[in-house]
């Protein structure tokens, strides 16, 4: 499971879409190159994927500390569902 081989396209959710429209420039930034690297290596020890508990196959990555990117990922595709500030994404999540 943990093939880190491959670059995985991104997918990007509407909502997802709508979530980053409403973050920082900086924040958006910082989205992308994680984004970036997630794509080359979900499991890279530097961006502290974490499964998300209680949802099957679903991970959060931080971004600068204040911010979670919620995804889910496949052979091929890492799906970006959604992202924000930590303390609400945790309850925007409907998977």
């Amino acid at each position: 499971m943990k093939n880190s081989s491959i670059k995985r396209k991104i997918q990007k959710t509407n909502r997802f879409a709508r979530d980053i429209k409403k973050l920082s420039s900086e924040v958006q930034e910082e989205a992308y190159k994680i984004t970036v690297k997630l794509s080359f290596n979900i499991f890279d020890p530097d961006l502290r994927v974490k499964k998300l508990i209680g949802f099957d196959r679903i991970y959060r990555v931080v971004i600068m500390k204040e911010y979670r990117l919620i995804f889910s990922f496949d052979e091929e595709n890492i799906y970006l569902l959604r992202i924000g500030h930590r303390k609400d994404i945790y309850k925007k999540i409907e998977i």
